[in-house]
């Protein structure tokens, strides 16, 4: 049995008895209430009676101001053309004489078509409004004849937000657009409407001059620029936003209205983003240049988008720069560093060593066998050995210690601040790991490694290859001495 959980409240503005409904797939609690106190109550639904309303002018009055989904009860054909003339196409009528069979399924139409309208006006990501809600509201003052107070629009467009995606994830990044969302409902809660036009734009318009609107700009930057936006537990991110701030009335479209808080927007991110930049101050910007203001504003855009195309250059570049060094400095088999790696670091550490006078011990490890392993399994299968070896290395060091694969089936593992009896203790417990792995070749077979490994501390006459060459007699030693074994 699939029981309502939650009755929807509907409100029964009418002097006649309360319907009698044959079907219903919604469960509704009736109301009875006059239209004094209709706004005393949290509604969900509205049944509107003609009868109890003065004239037409007055039912389309309290229509308007109730603004939830409503079912007018009209009396004649005359009464619902004229209704039909302004109701809103979610809303519904029905006459006297079909209430019991029609008004059920009214309210249900009525209902169910004003949360669709509300869910599709809703930017998913943030669950304020979207550009189609923005767009129409806009669309709605400007072609008011209404006399209508004072209205600012404020644009805020966030900077470098590519950045944000490119670095940290798209993931990060809406859930950063999440938090702006969340930023403007909190402070703009008199705002006629906040909405997420698209990407990292947002707009608000609320009552007020174009002075006014700025102030209220400026303080909606600084909240942004002081926040920190977390980006996990440990770390987080501060952002800037560039505002553009116009006044709503005084357009003739809303193609002018967007060419004009663009102007802004641009002329905002021209001065260094960050910064609010008004109607007003756009045209002054225009007229100390001498120059028509199209023109300005499409050298801003062109300055702008070129700084933005140098900075996506630089960061590809950047990132290329990286991977290629990050692939010349491992090896392609095992993953670990590789031999290029090794000369150049272990120089450095051996100077710095030597500098502040700390230890330095390394390890130079030789797979037991090797050639066997190839001869008897082939050479694919002596990769895998390579690669399970470097595995079993990297998860047994410490974080401070890195592997390098010095050649062939030779490694080196470099441990600064360590001494030669930590060395040891290392050596051993890598020594033990490896020779419990099993290998299983790619005929089915399976077989053990082992690794004869020379450990060795820096001592005050090494130089890089004596240092190596002290290890490599070591490694001589333990393979000299039955392999399987470390020699210090």
């Amino acid at each position: 049995m699939n029981e309502q959980t939650k009755a929807i409240r509907v409100a029964w503005c009418s002097s006649l008895d309360l319907p009698q409904p044959t079907n219903t797939r919604l469960n509704f609690e009736w109301i009875t209430v006059d239209i004094s106190s209709l706004f005393e109550q949290d509604f969900d639904i509205i049944v509107l009676d003609f009868r109890v309303v003065a004239s037409i002018e007055k039912v389309r009055d309290l229509y308007n101001t109730v603004g939830k989904p409503t079912v007018l009860l009209v009396e004649t054909i005359e009464q619902e053309s004229a209704v039909l003339t302004w109701l809103e196409a979610e809303d519904e009528t029905c006459q006297y004489d079909a209430i019991n069979q029609q008004i059920c399924l009214r309210l249900q139409r009525s209902f169910w078509h004003n949360q669709q309208k509300h869910l599709f006006n809703l930017d998913k990501l943030t669950g304020i409004a979207n550009f189609r809600k923005f767009n129409d509201y806009a669309i709605n003052l400007l072609t008011s004849n209404e006399d209508i107070e004072q209205i600012s629009l404020i644009y805020l467009d966030i900077d470098r937000f590519k950045f944000i995606n490119d670095r940290y994830g798209h993931i990060t990044g809406d859930q950063i657009l999440q938090e702006i969302g969340q930023i403007l409902q909190k402070y703009s809660l008199g705002a006629g409407i906040v909405a997420r036009t698209g990407g990292d734009k947002f707009a608000i318009c609320m009552r007020g001059s174009i002075e006014q609107g700025k102030a209220f700009a400026e303080f909606l930057r600084a909240q942004i620029e002081t926040h920190e936006f977390k980006l996990n537990a440990m770390s987080s991110v501060r952002l800037t936003a560039s505002f553009g701030v116009i006044s709503m009335l005084g357009h003739t479209s809303i193609e002018q209205l967007w060419q004009e808080i663009n102007q802004c927007i641009y002329a905002a991110k021209q001065k260094g983003r960050n910064q609010v930049v008004t109607s007003e101050e756009f045209d002054a910007i225009a007229d100390a240049s001498g120059q028509d203001k199209l023109i300005t504003d499409f050298e801003h855009r062109i300055r702008v988008t070129a700084e933005r195309m140098i900075s996506e250059m630089v960061l590809k570049a950047s990132r290329l720069a990286n991977k290629y060094r990050v692939e010349a400095e491992l090896d392609g088999l095992t993953e670990v560093f590789n031999r290029r790696y090794l000369d150049r670091l272990l120089a450095r550490e051996i100077e710095k060593a030597h500098k502040y006078q700390q230890q330095l011990t390394i390890l130079l490890l030789d797979l037991d066998y090797f050639g066997a392993i190839n001869r008897t399994y082939g050479f694919p299968t002596g990769d895998q050995a390579l690669k399970t070896a470097a595995q079993v290395f990297q998860t047994h060091i410490r974080a401070g210690d890195w592997v390098t694969r010095y050649g062939g089936e030779e490694f080196c593992i470099v441990m600064s601040n360590t001494d030669l009896n930590t060395g040891c203790q290392i050596a051993e417990r890598i020594r033990l790991a490896l020779s419990a792995e099993v290998i299983t070749a790619y005929n089915g077979q399976q077989f053990h490694l082992t690794t004869s490994i020379g450990v060795v501390e820096l001592i005050a006459e090494d130089k890089l290859v004596s240092f190596l060459q002290r290890a490599s007699d070591k490694l001589r030693e333990a393979k000299k001495n039955g392999r399987n074994r470390i020699c210090f």
